[in-house]
């Protein structure tokens, strides 16, 4: 029985000098550059014009084929449901006023030019118009085709021709236009001639009646008014005997007296005013009092005053004193007694001007009270001579009043008269107009010669649109639904992974034709996969401190995703950088490793875990300067055991010593349990996927068992990418080649 070595704690990675591996802010964009992650589903411009273009054949083919079927339609409608439109147009005439002494007639009001517009529309589709249509005897739409398809039933008929009628007003004109569609051209214009010729009678005849009943009614009203004009002018020949009016209309008892008011009533105002003043001089005085200001005549009292006059000399000339000693400063005795003696004065002036202003305010108050109370007694003395002549006039005032009031109606009745008479006028030139209604024909139907349905560019635009609409959401629907890893964009959508890099398909690059490819970075250093390895390497000098990860595994979420030959170009462009690296083949179901360098794979990775002691005599080196390899060696029937155990601890502290880097060649760590019990004891793990082999939904498991290892997860690398239509390498790949060769601008 075999003893199996001893189960060790997970070799934690080495730090990164706080250099960051993955960062954790999403990125929106299809463009997404390395370390950039995101998560949901946001389409960009550039992503909608790569769909159509990868889809451009789809997209064509349809648009093509629903062409051909817009234009089959086309002649199908034509020859079996083709129609023809009639259409006439009745023109709106508002009647206005028409004075023909004028040249220039009223203009018609738009406002209202419209809303008529809309009331004749509504009428011309009324159903009450559209019985009496079919009843009216002379109308010739009961002997049209259209009309005996009903057999006689007029209100199917009524109701066909209210659906099939259109009625529309022509803005800023003063049309509308009344359209009928039918199989028959001629029959669609009998229609619409009947159906405008009816609404035309019809209006005439209402048109006719409101002529009528309105004539009628302003005579009545004229008659009433004549019979009042009498009754008033026989009134004002009373008051006038009454007053005595001359023959220029003034009264002559009334004018003295007015005469006599008037001067009053000027006199009353002007002391009234002179009262309103003297009010509010002494308002004002008594306010400032309160308010503890003094008024102007106050303070002008006080500086008048001798004693303040004196006081303020004697302050000034204690100031001038003080002002010519100030060099022997404030403590001296001279100063100090000039200030007192200055201080001693102040106070007295002040003293003297308090005196002076409450006795010249207690004096202008006083003045001013006896203003107001002065003022104020002739104002009432003019107010009770002007109530005595206001009776005096009282009655001829009435009268007056009286006889000018019967002169107002008077003029009013007389105004009344006069436009009753100006509007039966008027009545009488709208019946000597040709069309009383407001609405005659302005263009009658003609016979349509081309049908109005089918349209070629309506048909055969709506099914080529129909058809685009179709492709567009055919390609779009694709795109949705295609959860294959195609692009960068694909990996940003699984969230939190390091783009390190993109690798084009081998079948695109013709200087990696015939290469090995799991060398290609040494074998053929200018091809496009050669370069795109370098920026990898960059890439993860970046993204990651080579320094300190010194043990790396390249693994993918399944088999046949190029991950060996990512791990053998990887480590080839890390030596081919001056770097000593150690190459170990860790896959032992399927290994490739001695396949592709071309070696033998009697002793290997198994051997040197078995024993230490073999790691010299197992490591073999290539034609690539500074890069050995291990191969895989013989399967081992414990392998997940031995890399759960301590031997591999001790095996990469070994490598580490001759090398800088160890980079390790699993298998798929969604199928192989050695992946997984490798990737928590090395310093980093790069995931190879395979561009359209690969679901999100693989990749996010990947991610996540990763994370579950706890494993330091250093990027992604895309591989096989496509450079076809819509393709991320479609143009780069010529522009690469045209730059390397000297033909790029």
């Amino acid at each position: 029985m075999t003893t199996l070595p001893q189960t060790t704690a997970i070799r934690l990675p080495r730090p990164n000098n706080g250099a960051p591996m993955v960062t954790s802010t999403p990125v929106a964009g299809p463009h997404v550059g390395p370390g950039a992650v995101g998560s949901g589903f946001n389409m960009t411009g550039a992503d909608a014009w790569r769909v159509i273009r990868t889809n451009l054949w789809l997209i064509i083919g349809v648009g093509v084929l629903s062409t051909m079927i817009g234009v089959g339609l086309y002649y199908y409608l034509l020859r079996k449901h083709a129609s023809y439109t009639a259409t006439g147009f009745i023109q709106i005439q508002p009647v206005v006023a028409l004075d023909l002494t004028q040249d220039k007639q009223p203009e018609v009001n738009q406002q209202a030019l419209a809303i008529e517009q809309r009331t004749q529309a509504q009428f011309l589709t009324h159903e009450s118009l559209l019985s009496r249509l079919f009843s009216n005897p002379n109308q010739n739409i009961r002997e049209t085709g259209w009309f005996k398809q009903f057999n006689g039933n007029v209100a199917a008929a009524k109701r066909a021709l209210g659906e099939d009628l259109s009625v529309r007003p022509i803005p800023d004109s003063k049309l509308v236009a009344i359209s009928m569609s039918y199989k028959d051209g001629k029959e669609a214009k009998v229609i619409v001639e009947d159906v405008v010729n009816q609404h035309l009678e019809d209006q005439r005849r209402m048109s006719t009646e409101k002529q009528l009943e309105r004539g009628q009614a302003i005579k009545a009203a004229q008659r009433t008014y004549e019979r009042r004009l009498e009754e008033v002018m026989d009134e004002i020949r009373h008051k006038v005997s009454q007053l005595n009016i001359d023959e220029g209309g003034t009264p002559g008892r009334l004018v003295p007296k007015e005469e006599e008011l008037k001067k009053l009533i000027e006199a009353r105002y002007e002391v009234q005013r002179n009262a309103s003043l003297a009010k509010r001089r002494y308002d004002n005085i008594v306010e400032q009092q309160q308010n503890g200001v003094d008024p102007p005549e106050v303070e002008e009292m006080v500086s008048r005053d001798q004693d303040v006059i004196y006081f303020k000399n004697e302050v000034n000339n204690l100031d001038s004193r003080l002002g010519r000693l100030s060099h022997l400063g404030e403590e001296h005795r001279e100063v100090q007694k000039l200030r007192s003696e200055r201080d001693t004065m102040q106070q007295k002036l002040e003293e003297a001007r308090g005196v002076i202003r409450t006795s010249a305010t207690a004096a202008l108050i006083e003045q001013a009270k006896l203003d107001q109370e002065r003022t104020d007694s002739q104002v009432k003395e003019l107010t009770d001579r002007i109530n005595t002549t206001n009776q005096d006039l009282g009655q001829l005032t009435n009268a007056m009043s009286a006889y000018l009031t019967l002169r107002d109606q008077e003029s009013v009745l007389r105004a009344r008269l006069q436009e009753f008479k100006e509007s039966l006028d008027r009545i009488g030139q709208s019946e000597l107009q040709r069309d009383l209604s407001g609405v005659t024909w302005g263009q009658r139907p003609e016979t349509p010669d081309r049908p109005s349905f089918p349209r070629i560019p309506m048909i055969v635009g709506g099914c080529i649109a129909l058809g685009l609409a179709l492709s567009l959401g055919i390609a779009f629907l694709r795109e949705i639904l295609d959860t294959s890893v195609r692009s960068p964009r694909d990996i940003a959508r699984v969230g939190q992974l390091n783009l390190l890099g993109m690798i084009p398909h081998e079948d695109d690059d013709p200087q990696s034709a015939g290469v090995p490819l799991h060398t290609v970075i040494f074998a053929a250093p200018h091809s496009m996969m050669a370069e795109q390895f370098r920026q990898v390497r960059t890439r993860l000098q970046q993204s990651a401190a080579l320094d300190a990860t010194k043990s790396i595994l390249v693994t993918s979420p399944g088999p046949q995703d190029g991950k060996s030959m990512v791990a053998a170009n990887l480590a080839a462009g890390l030596a081919l950088n001056g770097r000593r690296i150690l190459l170990v083949d860790a896959n032992f179901r399927r290994p490739e490793i001695h396949k592709v360098f071309n070696v033998a794979n009697d002793a290997g990775f198994s051997t040197v875990l078995s024993s230490i002691e073999n790691f010299a005599a197992s490591v073999q080196q290539t034609q690539v300067p500074n890069l050995d390899v291990l191969t895989s060696g013989p399967k081992p029937a414990n392998a997940t055991e031995l890399l759960e155990s301590q031997l591999l601890i001790d095996f990469i502290e070994r490598a580490l010593e001759e090398y800088d880097h160890v980079i390790f060649d699993s298998g798929p760590m969604l199928v192989v349990s050695e992946t997984v019990a490798l990737a928590p004891r090395v310093d980093g793990v790069i995931t190879v996927v395979r561009a359209r082999s690969n679901s999100r939904g693989l990749l996010q498991r990947m991610r996540d068992e990763i994370r579950k290892l706890k494993a330091e997860h250093l990027g992604v690398v895309l591989n096989a990418v496509r450079a076809q239509a819509g393709g991320y390498y479609n143009r780069s790949m010529k522009t690469y080649y045209a730059y390397q060769n000297g033909h790029g601008a």
